[in-house]
C-alpha cells in the first residue's frame, strides 16, 4: 500500500477518516465514503461494538484527512454526525467478535449528517454489479501514515454477498471502499469489514441485492435533515461542524485554517469539546462584535478556537459550561449539593427550561430531591443557613447574615426561596463565573432542540414555535441577516415600527425586510408573525388570509392564539366555509349582529369590516340580497373577501403580509 499525498481530487476527497466514541469512553477509528449530500457509508462495526457499550455516542467524519502518529489536518473540515444506522442492529450475530462470512456480508452502516458535506467533497456513486474485478482499496489504517491506497484482485462471492480481496490495509481502514475504476470515474463495489492479522487478504461487504436496496432506502430516509437553511451551514477548511444532536468534539481533531484558527459550530444539542490541557493554559473571551461568540486562545499551541453554540469545555482540570445568564441559574443550583453540574444533568434541566418549565419549578425539583434531603433534611433553620454559606458561597456565614436568614425562615420564608437567594446572589455569580469558576457567560447559546441557533448573518429556528429577536442577531459584513423559522409557528420581534421597514416577498416563503435607515436587511424564511413595535403582521398565503380577514367582522385583528388555532384546523383539513360558519355562530358574532334587521346588519358590516359608512346603493343591494334568501354568513364573506377589505388588510395599515406559501401547521 502507499500514501495518497494529494487528497484534493476525486475519489480521494470523498474518503473520510471516522472517529467513534463509545459509551464506555473508548475512541476508535474507521473509514468511510461520501455517497450522498449528507450520507457517509461505512461498516456497521465502526459505529457499533458491544464490547464498548454498543452503539457509539458520537461519530465525527473528516473527509480528505491527513493523520499519523504526530499530526492531523482536515483540509475539507470536520463534521459531527446527526445519527447513524446499520443494515441490522448488531453485525456480530453470535457474539464472538470474529466476523464470519455471513456477518461480513451485511456489515454496513450509514452516517447521517445535517450538513451538505457532498457540496464540499463531491459524491461517489455505487455499483451494484456483482463480479470479479481488479479494484482499488482506500482507507485510514492505524499502521499507515494517512490515507492509504492499494490495488488488488477482488473475487465476488455471491452467497453472502462479499468480495474476497487479496490484500489488506489493516485495522482502521474498516468502512473504507473497494472501488471500481473506469478512466476518471470511480464507483464503490464494497465496504471493508474484516481481514487477517497479516494483512494478506480482506473481506468487503458487496453493494449488491439486498445491500443496495438497504442503502437506497437509508439514504432517502435522511433527506429531511437538509432544507433551505442547510446552505448556510458552513463547511470546508477551518470549520468544525457539529450537529443538532449532542456532539463530542476533540480539540486535536478539529479543522484549522492557515492561521491556526478553527470555527467550531455546535448547533443544537449539548455539545462538549475535549480540550488539550488545563484551563490555566487558555484564555477565554467573548467577541466584541458578537457577544454570543466565545473565543478560546490556546496559549501553548497558539491555536484559536471560535466557538459557536458549544456548551461544555472539558479541560484536564475542570469543565467550563458556556451559558446565558438565565441558563446559568440552573447550573448554580448544583452549588447547594456542594458540587459542579454534570453535563447530562445540566442538559436535562436546560431542556426542561427551554420547553417551558419555570426556574421556580426546577428549583423546587432540586429542593425535593433525595440529594437535597440528604444534605439538609434534618437541619434547623439556623443550620440550614449555615450550610448554604458553606456549600454555596464556600465560606462560613457571618453573624449578621446567619441571623438575617434564620429570622426570615422563622417568620415563614420557605427554604426554596432562601436557597435561590443564595445561588443567584452576586457573590455566587462571582464564584461560579470568575476565573476559578465553571461558568462562562455569553449572550446566546443553544443547548436543546427547542433553542434557536444564532450566528453572524444567520439564525436557525427550531422545529418548535420560536420567539426570534432581532435584538439578539448580528448581521454579516454586508449588513444582511438571514432568518430561518424552521417548523412550528414562529414570531420575529423587530426593533422598529411597521413604517421603519420595507417589505418585499421574493420567494414562496421568503420575505425581505429592509430597514429604511439602511442598517440591515433581513431575509426571512418560514416565519409566521412579524412583531413590530406598533403591531403584528401575520405572514399568510391566500387561503390563510381569508381566515384572518374573518376577524374584521368583529372590528379587530386576530389574536395570535386564535389565528394559530384556526390555521391548525385548516391544515388538518377543515374547510374555509366550515371555519366561517363557526365565526357566524359565535357569541361574538351574535353580540355584534344578532338583534339587527337586514339594513342594520349590512351597515354594521360596512363599519366593522370596511371602516366606513355604507353608501345607499350598497346598503340597498345587500339588504335586497338578504331578503331574497342569501345567508348572513355569505354576505359577511362577500365583505371580508371584498377587494376593498383585501386592500385594507394587506396595505400599509393592515395586518396581513401575503406570501406564496406559509406553514402554520
Amino acid at each position: 500500500m502507499f500514501l495518497v499525498n494529494d487528497r484534493s481530487t476525486s475519489p480521494y476527497r470523498e474518503i473520510a477518516f471516522i472517529q467513534s466514541i463509545f459509551p464506555d469512553g473508548t475512541v476508535t477509528r474507521g473509514s468511510g465514503t461520501v455517497v450522498g449530500n449528507n450520507d457517509v457509508l461505512t461498516a456497521l462495526h465502526v459505529i457499533y461494538d458491544d464490547r464498548y457499550g454498543g452503539q457509539a455516542v458520537s461519530v465525527t467524519v473528516t473527509p480528505g484527512a491527513y493523520i499519523n502518529s504526530t499530526s492531523f489536518s482536515a483540509p475539507l473540515g470536520t463534521y459531527a454526525a446527526r445519527s447513524w444506522s446499520g443494515y441490522s442492529s448488531n453485525w456480530d450475530k453470535n457474539g464472538d467478535h470474529v466476523p464470519s462470512y455471513e456477518e461480513v456480508g451485511h456489515d454496513l452502516a450509514l452516517i447521517n449528517l445535517d450538513t451538505n458535506i457532498g457540496a464540499t467533497t463531491g459524491i461517489l456513486g455505487i455499483s451494484t454489479t456483482g463480479s470479479d474485478l481488479t479494484g482499488t482499496v482506500l482507507g485510514y489504517p492505524a499502521r499507515g501514515t494517512g490515507l492509504m491506497q492499494d490495488s488488488a484482485a477482488a473475487t465476488y462471492v455471491a452467497d453472502y454477498p462479499l468480495y474476497f480481496v487479496d490484500t489488506g490495509l489493516g485495522a482502521g481502514a474498516s468502512g473504507g471502499p473497494l472501488l471500481e475504476r473506469s478512466g476518471a470515474t470511480a464507483s464503490i463495489r464494497g465496504v471493508l469489514s474484516a481481514g487477517d492479522n497479516a494483512n494478506t487478504f480482506s473481506l468487503y461487504a458487496a453493494l449488491t441485492g439486498a445491500n443496495a436496496a438497504w442503502l437506497s432506502k437509508a439514504s432517502s430516509a435522511n433527506d429531511g435533515l437538509l432544507d433551505a437553511s442547510s446552505a448556510y451551514r458552513l463547511s470546508g477548511l477551518g470549520v468544525a461542524s457539529g450537529s443538532d444532536a449532542d456532539d463530542i468534539l476533540i480539540q486535536a481533531r478539529l479543522s484549522y485554517d492557515t492561521t491556526g484558527t478553527a470555527q467550531v459550530y455546535g448547533y443544537r444539542g449539548a455539545d462538549a469539546l475535549i480540550m488539550r490541557g488545563s484551563s490555566w493554559s487558555y484564555q477565554l473571551t467573548t467577541a466584541t462584535d458578537d457577544p454570543s461568540l466565545l473565543q478560546v486562545k490556546d496559549n501553548v499551541s497558539g491555536q484559536t478556537l471560535n466557538l459557536h453554540d458549544v456548551n461544555a469545555l472539558d479541560f484536564s482540570d475542570k469543565t467550563v459550561f458556556v451559558m446565558t445568564e438565565n441558563q446559568a441559574q440552573l447550573a448554580r443550583l448544583y452549588t447547594v449539593f456542594d458540587r459542579v453540574p454534570d453535563l447530562a444533568g445540566l442538559a436535562y434541566w436546560t431542556d426542561l427550561q427551554a420547553h417551558g418549565m419555570s426556574f421556580t419549578d426546577i428549583s423546587r425539583s432540586f429542593a425535593n430531591s433525595a440529594e437535597f434531603i440528604a444534605h439538609y433534611g434534618t437541619s434547623t433553620n439556623s443550620q440550614f443557613a449555615s450550610l448554604l454559606y458553606e456549600r454555596v458561597l464556600d465560606r462560613a456565614g457571618d453573624g449578621d447574615g446567619l441571623n438575617y436568614w434564620t429570622t426570615l425562615m422563622d417568620q415563614g420564608m420557605n427554604r426554596l426561596d432562601v436557597m435561590t437567594h443564595f445561588t443567584n446572589s452576586p457573590e455566587s455569580q462571582q464564584l461560579t463565573e470568575g476565573s476559578a469558576g465553571y461558568l462562562k457567560i455569553v449572550d446566546h447559546v443553544a443547548w436543546t432542540n427547542a433553542d434557536v441557533v444564532i450566528q453572524k448573518g444567520v439564525a436557525f429556528g427550531s422545529s418548535y414555535g420560536d420567539s426570534l429577536l432581532q435584538s439578539e442577531m448580528v448581521a454579516d459584513s454586508g449588513h444582511t441577516m438571514r432568518v430561518f423559522g424552521g417548523q412550528g409557528n414562529d414570531v420575529l420581534s423587530l426593533q422598529g415600527t411597521v413604517a421603519d421597514y420595507g417589505r418585499t416577498a421574493t420567494a414562496p416563503s421568503t420575505l425581505v425586510l429592509t430597514a429604511n435607515n439602511g442598517s440591515v436587511a433581513l431575509e426571512v424564511h418560514d416565519v409566521n408573525v412579524l412583531r413590530f413595535q406598533d403591531r403584528d403582521i401575520f405572514v399568510l398565503d391566500q387561503q390563510e388570509a381569508q381566515i384572518a380577514r374573518l376577524y374584521t367582522a368583529f372590528d379587530r385583528v386576530p389574536e395570535y392564539q386564535g389565528i394559530e388555532y384556526w390555521m391548525h384546523q385548516h391544515a388538518l383539513g377543515r374547510s374555509f366555509d366550515d371555519i366561517a360558519s363557526n365565526f357566524t355562530a359565535s357569541p361574538e358574532f351574535a353580540t355584534w349582529y344578532g338583534s339587527q334587521d337586514n339594513v342594520g346588519f349590512t351597515n354594521t358590516l360596512y363599519r366593522t369590516v370596511l371602516g366606513r359608512e355604507g353608501e345607499a346603493s350598497g346598503l340597498s343591494y345587500w339588504a335586497t340580497q338578504l331578503e331574497h334568501g342569501m345567508s348572513r354568513a355569505n354576505v359577511m364573506l362577500h365583505f371580508t373577501e371584498s377587494p376593498e377589505n383585501q386592500q385594507l388588510t394587506e396595505g400599509s395599515s393592515g395586518f396581513i403580509q401575503l406570501v406564496g406559501q406559509a406553514d402554520w401547521a
